[in-house]
């Protein structure tokens, strides 16, 4: 009897259970989209402004004094938010994901409408349109969400700009994308207004990539990428610019936010400051959980584990002083090592990420603190000034692993372990920017100010002289040992004219100058227009730019002097040119479905070649794990890059979004030798399409699917100098035929799916990347992998890319 009233006393607390999770699953959860709307010159409130969510009738408010706004309860999920202000152009933001954990903040900018055209006629924003009102060609503005949204992006937003047309990003190992057939090098971050060198974890002097980002894109606003003729104020690149914008912490309510993902453990927190509530605060820190799972024993199946942590934060002062300057404290710092021990393995392995003769010991570090004030100068002008100071460590130590023969078979055996080189490459940055806005009339803004670095980089490196013969060991020769100061500065002007709504005219003009190797670059012209019509845009745009060379190889020497110092032949290289030309059209086929159409011709030249004949070039660095071993350098290489891009995309509406992007180019280049061969990046084609869909499961439940799909001409090589190879322990090509080879094409299939739960205050989220679905074996490189015969023709192998990979992660905000 006692057995059955327990049973119905269970059931009866299940039903009830039961009961009470179907009644709160039905409760419709709500959330919150607040934030400023500014004048897109200015940065100052509009007061008065219309702000209201379209897809809820009765949610619409005016702005306050400040410009701030508040919607209040509206629904999860994804609604559009138009803005107007008499005067000015009409906003349209689509898309926004509005969750019951964490309120969505926007900075909304509007444009002045020319007097001409009545505020009603004024078309809305178009999706994607850039935040730089200075950009008319090759600019496209991302948001973090889309960051998030597509497959395989991994919440980077480098992976993420691969899917642009003209970007590739063909490499599972690193983040390194080629725009238009350059260098991943010529590729400049920004953050804040300054230069950010490499904001990624496990970097390479000379490279802008990595396997994982630094910077956390939870912590971005959105944000502008230029892939071509970019405009005055942006400098020191000859590819692409990626603006990045860090975003202020909420300032209605502390909000939480915790994060277990396959790429790290995180936490974050943001909200106001203070009585007056003004202030805010936005930080997080993470660290990589196979790095937590290693410290606690647990095995990943490998030895080396990459160990990485990092963290930002950003302060926020508004409505300083009487005229409404604001201030920002911010900083980015992030540590990583790894061990890859060849000596501890029992058997070869795979190994995409190091040599395979030799123990490799690596850890990089890089930080970064700043402050940016805005100040508004009478009713037309403003000045932001951002002080910043970092460092970036590079570190290395590789000692060589000798196999022996037990017998007459080869055992994977240890024989000896001999310290082979070392290197340590430190340098430390202060920068300073000053940008003026400053509106002349309702049609004319102009933008002026400058940009100056000042570096001191201490460079050294030793390696042995001789491979160990049977009693001794050689002894080491410096590579690299020098302490270099420089100072880069960079002035700029700009002016935009808006002869009516409907045309766009941009002038500019940049300088560079470099005091270590004394070249000046006194003459950079910007030059662009757009139409843009109900249906159509023409653009079109010209630009030349300048670059200097990586630090690092400034430094190289050629062996020492009569004193003992050693020479460093080139220090005084002087700085890459290049000219961009961009035409381009863009058509809307209806209010979902937009082509975009663009054709480009780039020249580059002063890029540094070898003294004697060779095919050797810095146009084809910039990627990878190895850096350059340059002898004497002379700015005498020149090259080209020609394509056509178009993109196709169908905007997020009803529930789903698609997007195709494809090029085709060509990307050579000449030597000291003076012979054209393709670029190691010319792979001649690139295509991506993308879509995604979001389905409703209920007033709480979301799900969304995506897929992405990628393909890609693979990378140029040449063939091996077997010989020269084992004498130096790694790849040598043949300098003749180099570029004449290459690798098979690229192709991956991702396929990612989340689900979205909205609780009252809080959302949790959990996720999964399914990475190269089809296992697909891509090429990575040619590697130098000697055997324990030690027999160089067998010691030349492929090396594979990622294959299938589940990324994975939970978060819940509150």
């Amino acid at each position: 009897m006692n057995g059955i009233m327990g049973i119905r006393f269970l059931v009866g607390r299940g039903l009830a259970v039961a009961l009470w999770l179907a009644a709160i699953s039905g409760q419709a959860q709500s959330g919150v989209i607040q934030g400023w709307v500014r004048d897109v010159d200015l940065k100052m409130g509009l007061p008065g402004a219309t702000v209201r969510c379209l897809d809820v009738p009765a949610a619409a408010v005016a702005t306050d004094v400040q410009g701030a706004f508040r919607l209040e309860g509206l629904p999860v999920g994804r609604h559009a938010v138009e803005v107007r202000f008499i005067g000015y152009e009409t906003r349209l933001l689509e898309g926004v994901i509005v969750t019951s954990g964490r309120p969505v903040v926007l900075e909304v900018d509007l444009r002045p409408a020319p007097a001409m055209l009545a505020a009603a006629e004024v078309e809305a924003s178009r999706p994607g349109e850039v935040l730089n009102e200075m950009a008319v060609v090759s600019a496209r503005a991302f948001s973090v969400e889309e960051t998030d949204r597509y497959a395989g992006s991994r919440g980077d937003p480098a992976r993420m700009a691969s899917n642009f047309a003209g970007v590739q990003g063909a490499d599972d190992s690193r983040n390194d994308i080629v725009v238009r057939g350059n260098s991943p090098f010529g590729v400049l971050w920004r953050v804040e207004g300054v230069d950010l060198p490499n904001p990624n974890h496990f970097s390479i002097p000379g490279t802008v990539g990595g396997p994982v980002a630094i910077l956390n894109n939870k912590m971005l606003a959105n944000s502008d990428f230029f892939s071509g003729a970019f405009p005055a104020e942006f400098g020191n690149s000859t590819a692409a610019v990626f603006d990045l914008r860090l975003r202020n912490g909420n300032p209605d309510r502390p909000v939480r936010s915790f994060q277990l993902g396959f790429l790290g453990t995180e936490a974050m927190w943001e909200g106001p400051l203070g009585k007056n509530r003004k202030a805010t605060l936005l930080m997080n820190y993470r660290y990589s959980t196979a790095g937590i799972f290693s410290l606690l024993g647990i095995d990943i199946g490998t030895s080396a584990v990459p160990r990485y942590q990092d963290g930002s934060f950003r302060l926020h002062f508004p409505q300083i002083g009487k005229r409404g300057g604001s201030l920002a404290l911010w900083g980015i710092a992030g540590k990583s090592g790894v061990d890859i021990l060849i000596s501890d393995q029992v058997a070869p392995e795979r190994n995409i990420y190091g040599e395979n003769d030799r123990d490799q010991y690596f850890s990089t570090g890089m930080g970064m603190v700043g402050a940016t004030y805005h100040q508004p100068w009478g009713e037309r002008r403003y000045v932001r000034t951002t002080l910043a100071g970092g460092r970036d460590v590079q570190r290395s130590r590789h000692d060589l692993v000798y196999r022996k023969l037990v017998g007459n078979e080869p055992v994977y055996q240890v024989d000896s372990i001999v310290d082979y080189m070392r290197y340590g490459y430190v340098s430390n940055r202060l920068a300073l920017a000053v940008h003026v806005n400053e509106r002349l009339s309702e049609r004319s803004v102009l933008r002026y100010g400058i940009n100056v670095d000042a570096t001191q980089g201490t460079f050294q490196d030793s390696i042995r002289t001789e491979l160990p013969g049977t009693e001794a060991v050689g002894d080491w020769e410096r590579r690299w040992d020098a302490v270099q100061y420089a100072l880069l500065v960079q002035p700029f002007f700009q002016w935009k004219f808006r002869p009516s709504a409907r045309w766009d005219v941009t002038a500019g003009w940049h300088m560079q100058y470099h005091s270590q190797s004394g070249d000046l670059s006194a003459f950079e012209p910007r030059l662009g227009m757009a139409y843009r019509g109900r249906r159509v845009t023409w653009t079109g745009g010209l630009g030349m730019h300048s670059q200097l060379q990586p630090s690092y190889l400034y430094a190289g020497s050629t062996g020492a002097g009569p004193d003992g110092t050693l020479r460093t032949p080139n220090a005084a290289m002087g700085m890459t040119r290049s000219l961009h030309a961009v035409a381009g059209g863009g058509w809307a086929l209806g209010p979902d479905i937009r082509v975009q159409l663009e054709v480009y011709q780039q020249w580059l030249w002063n890029i540094p070649v070898d003294v004697a004949p060779s095919s050797f070039s810095l146009i084809n660095g910039g990627s990878g794990f190895s850096r350059l071993f340059a002898d004497s350098l002379v700015n005498e290489g020149v090259g080209r890059n020609r394509g056509i891009e178009v993109t196709v995309s169908r905007a997020f509406r009803q529930g789903w979004f698609a997007l195709f992007t494809g090029s085709v180019f060509d990307a050579r280049y000449a030597g000291s030798d003076g012979v054209w061969r393709n670029t190691e990046f010319n792979g001649r084609y690139a295509f991506n399409f993308l879509a995604s869909r979001e389905w409703r499961l209920g007033p709480q439940w979301g799900w969304v699917t995506g897929i992405k799909g990628t393909t890609a001409g693979g990378r140029w090589y040449g063939p091996v100098d077997t010989e020269a190879s084992a004498e130096a322990r790694e790849i040598i090509f043949q300098d003749a035929d180099r570029n004449t080879l290459q690798f098979d094409p690229y192709f991956r299939l991702d396929i990612k799916t989340n689900l979205v739960w909205n609780r009252p205050e809080a959302t949790h989220e959990l996720g999964i990347d399914f990475v190269n679905v089809t296992n697909r074996k891509n090429v990575l490189k040619l590697t130098y992998a000697p055997d324990e015969t030690e027999n160089p023709d067998t010691a030349i192998r492929e090396e594979y890319q990622l294959g299938f990979l589940p990324i994975f992660f939970y978060r819940v905000d509150f």
